[in-house]
C-alpha cells in the first residue's frame, strides 16, 4: 500500500512529458505547439504526459461502439486529448467528416503526404457523442466505470442513465492521483513560515503571513504560465504584473511587521527569490525544448511508423 502511494507521488509530481513526445505517433510528425495545446485545452506543453493523452486509430473515434469504449478509456484515467494518426488521405477524410470541428489537424504545416495527425479534445468529443444520440453505446460502454479521476466537467455532463460510479466532492479529492503534490505544496508553505516563528523581531501574525502566502500561490502560478504563453500582448502585461504583486506579498507584510532583522533575514529572503527565478527559468527552458521536440521530426520514429505500416 505504501509503494502504491509512492507511486502515485512520483506519478503526479513528474508529468514525464518527454516520454509523450517521444511516442512514435508524434515524433515521425512535425507539429504545431500551439495547435497540441488548443486541442488539449492545456497552456504548456509540460502539462501533457503519457497519463493525461491517448495515441488512437481512426476506427477507435469514427466506428461509434468503439468510440464509446475510448470514450472510457480516456474518461476513467482523466486523459484530455486523443492523438488520432491516419495512414492515409481517405482515412483522414473519414475522421474530419465523422468530428467536423473537433478532429484538428496539428501538423505544421500540413504535410503532402497520406499520413496526418490529428488532436480530439476528449470533452468536445464526449459532448458530440452524447448529442448524435450515442448514449445507448456510452451506456454500454461506461457502465460501472471509476470516476475519481474523470474531469468534473465531463462527470456532469452525463446523464443519470449512465450509471458509472459517482463518487463525492471528498472521494474524488482523497483518491485523486495529484492529491499527494498538493499534500506536499501544503506542507511545504506551512513549513515556510516555521522559521519566522524563530525571528524576534517579527511582530506580525504567522496565520496572516501563512494565508497570504497559499492563497497568492494559485494567481501567481497563472501569471508565471500567461506572461510566458499567452498570444495576447495585454494578457502578459496584466500576468507580469500578477506574477509581481503576488511574489512581493508575503514580503511586503514580512517587512510591514518587524524591523531590525539580523544580516541572515535578507540573504534568505534573496536566497529563495533566486530559487524563485531559477525554477520558473528552468521551466520555461524545458517548454521551449519540448516546442522544438514537437516541431522536429524522428527519422527512427518516422521509420518505425513506416515499417509498421507496410506490415498492415
Amino acid at each position: 500500500m505504501v509503494w502504491r502511494w509512492v507511486q502515485r507521488v512520483v506519478g503526479s509530481l513528474l508529468v514525464t512529458p518527454e516520454k509523450l513526445a517521444a511516442f512514435p505517433a508524434l515524433a515521425s510528425h512535425s507539429l504545431s505547439p500551439e495547435h497540441v495545446c488548443d486541442a488539449a485545452g492545456v497552456q504548456r506543453l509540460a502539462e501533457l504526459g503519457p497519463h493525461n493523452a491517448l495515441v488512437v486509430a481512426v476506427d477507435d473515434v469514427v466506428d461509434t461502439k468503439k468510440r464509446a469504449h475510448t470514450l472510457r478509456r480516456a474518461l476513467e484515467r482523466g486523459a484530455v486529448i486523443l492523438f488520432v494518426e491516419s495512414e492515409t488521405t481517405l482515412d483522414g477524410l473519414r475522421l474530419t467528416n465523422a468530428l467536423r470541428g473537433i478532429a484538428v489537424r496539428l501538423d505544421e504545416p500540413p504535410e503532402t503526404g497520406e499520413r496526418a495527425l490529428y488532436g480530439v479534445n476528449v470533452i468536445s468529443l464526449l459532448r458530440a457523442a452524447l448529442a448524435h444520440n450515442d448514449v445507448a453505446d456510452l451506456a454500454e460502454a461506461l457502465r460501472g466505470m471509476p470516476t475519481h479521476r474523470t474531469p468534473h466537467k465531463a462527470l456532469a455532463m452525463l446523464p443519470e442513465s449512465i450509471l458509472v460510479q459517482r463518487t463525492s466532492v471528498l472521494q474524488r479529492v482523497l483518491r485523486h492521483p495529484s492529491l499527494p503534490v498538493y499534500v506536499i505544496v501544503f506542507v511545504y508553505s506551512s513549513l515556510r513560515v516555521l522559521p519566522v516563528a524563530l525571528i524576534r523581531e517579527f511582530h506580525g501574525s504567522l496565520l496572516v503571513l501563512w494565508a497570504i502566502d497559499l492563497i497568492t500561490a494559485v494567481p501567481y502560478t497563472w501569471g508565471v504560465l500567461a506572461m510566458l504563453f499567452a498570444p495576447k500582448r495585454r494578457i502578459r502585461l496584466l500576468a507580469a504584473l500578477t506574477t509581481l504583486v503576488t511574489f512581493v506579498g508575503p514580503y511586503v507584510y514580512f517587512w510591514l511587521h518587524g524591523r531590525g532583522y539580523p544580516p541572515y533575514v535578507p540573504i534568505v529572503i534573496v536566497g529563495l527569490t533566486l530559487a524563485s527565478v531559477l525554477l520558473e527559468a528552468n521551466r520555461y527552458r524545458q517548454e521551449q525544448g519540448l516546442r522544438r521536440r514537437y516541431r522536429s521530426v524522428s527519422a527512427a520514429a518516422s521509420g518505425a511508423t513506416s515499417a509498421l505500416a507496410e506490415t498492415r
